[in-house]
């Protein structure tokens, strides 16, 4: 599977490098999230927040951070809290009672890339097995980072939930239900459970692991609600790449297989699939967890591609996960929009040559 984002100027460009590379080997394609979603939510602040009539400016970034000019904090794994001239963040104007953000984006932008990728398809670039992809932002990866007047984020949530959800019934106004997959990307609510019960942002709450954890399930089992049994539902437990991957620790995959067992459970719909990535020397100790998994049927896809040691890195790690889960499928640790495009079809290749160790 691809987890999302890809190397590209243009929806286009990534749609044929990956059908020709992977065929029918893949499971969706996604279209890169190119343009004003290549720094991924900050596309929300840049197109919706910060030009909302509800909504009033609480810190501002330099110019650079706001144009994706400037990458934060080099290579550096430097807490963001820590670095406040990259925060944007957003408070609700006083009185306002209901907020409502009404058109997101992400359906406009689904709805004129799935004309691409039917257009290529049909021409035979792409097979016909694999669906369209569409990656959304789960609420709280998409609100917490930039509202930081804590007593409105159910307000807050509430309007992002309502809003993803139209988004998702206009994308499927124009996009048949089985001709796509939508996969929910969880970053900055596993960062922030990643570090226990510390905070994350000076303005988020002081709350214990349990307590984020159960904020943050209650908003996914939401969203999830939204879309339709029809549609195959992903979920990308996510460490980051803001700064160099990952963003936090990473131990084992206790947290990735926490957050499926429970998610599965709660969620009142089939979760089709859940991808955990996988740090590039994984012992006995980091993958043991996997023992604990109990989602049913639901595929795992694991984040075991790592471009920098190949072939026989990737062997390696898909020989442990073995020890502790007999069946799964691969996938890199996240999207490919900080790689070289030149070196894309390499990273794909790899993918290929690594699947048949499965």
């Amino acid at each position: 599977m691809l987890v999302g984002s890809l190397p590209f100027e243009t929806v286009e460009e990534g749609l044929r490098a990956v059908g020709s590379k992977l065929g029918d080997d893949v499971i969706a394609i996604p279209d890169g999230e190119v343009g004003p979603r290549k720094m991924w939510c900050m596309f929300l602040a840049t197109d919706t927040y910060s030009k909302h009539h509800d909504l009033v400016e609480s810190r501002r970034p330099s110019p650079a951070v706001i144009s994706n000019e400037e990458k934060p904090f080099g290579d550096k794994k430097t807490r963001p809290g820590a670095a406040p001239e990259y925060h944007w963040t957003f408070r609700v104007k006083d009185g306002v009672k209901r907020l409502d953000f009404g058109g997101l984006g992400y359906a406009a932008a689904a709805r004129a890339s799935y004309a691409t990728f039917c257009r290529l398809r049909d021409e035979g670039v792409i097979a016909k097995g694999p669906r369209f992809q569409v990656s959304l932002v789960a609420t709280d990866s998409g609100t917490n980072v930039y509202f930081d007047d804590v007593t409105t984020w159910p307000m807050v949530h509430a309007a992002y939930a309502k809003a993803m959800k139209a988004e998702i019934s206009k994308m499927l106004e124009v996009i048949p239900a089985d001709d796509l997959a939508i996969q929910l990307d969880l970053a900055w609510e596993v960062v922030d459970l990643s570090i226990g019960d510390e905070q994350y942002f000076p303005w988020w709450p002081q709350s214990t692991l349990d307590e984020k954890f159960e904020r943050y399930m209650t908003d996914l089992v939401d969203l999830a609600s939204g879309i339709p049994e029809a549609v195959p539902l992903g979920l990308h437990w996510c460490y980051g790449t803001w700064g160099g991957w990952p963003m936090t620790e990473m131990p084992s995959l206790d947290l990735c297989v926490r957050l499926s067992n429970v998610a599965v459970e709660r969620i009142k719909r089939r979760v089709d699939f859940v991808h955990m990535p996988v740090v590039e020397r994984p012992d006995d100790a980091f993958l043991a967890p996997l023992r604990d998994l109990d989602i049913g049927s639901t595929r795992v896809y694991l984040g075991l591609i790592h471009p920098q040691d190949g072939p026989e890195g990737a062997n390696r790690r898909i020989d442990l996960a073995k020890k502790y889960l007999k069946d799964f499928g691969i996938s890199a640790v996240c999207g490919f929009g900080r790689e070289n495009p030149r070196e894309l079809g390499d990273i794909l290749d790899l993918h290929k040559t690594a699947a048949r160790r499965l």
